[in-house]
């Protein structure tokens, strides 16, 4: 995990544990970088931009970056 990420990890099923990060870009906006473990590392899986991050609760609070 990067300074100011906010990583998601978890395990499929019958599958190596994967990871969704999202890291701060310096125009405000961020970066969606989805991750594998492949034994060793973490294996960059793709990426893609993207304008809002929000954590949303089951309590209905919710958590905007």
């Amino acid at each position: 995990m990067t300074d100011d990420a906010i990583d998601i990890r978890y395990r499929p099923t019958g599958g190596p544990p994967r990871k969704v990060s999202f890291r701060p870009r310096s125009d405000g906006s961020w970066l969606r970088v989805t991750l594998e473990w492949n034994g060793c590392q973490w294996r960059e899986t793709g990426c893609e931009p993207v304008d809002e991050v929000a954590l949303e609760c089951v309590d209905g609070i919710a958590i905007g970056r």
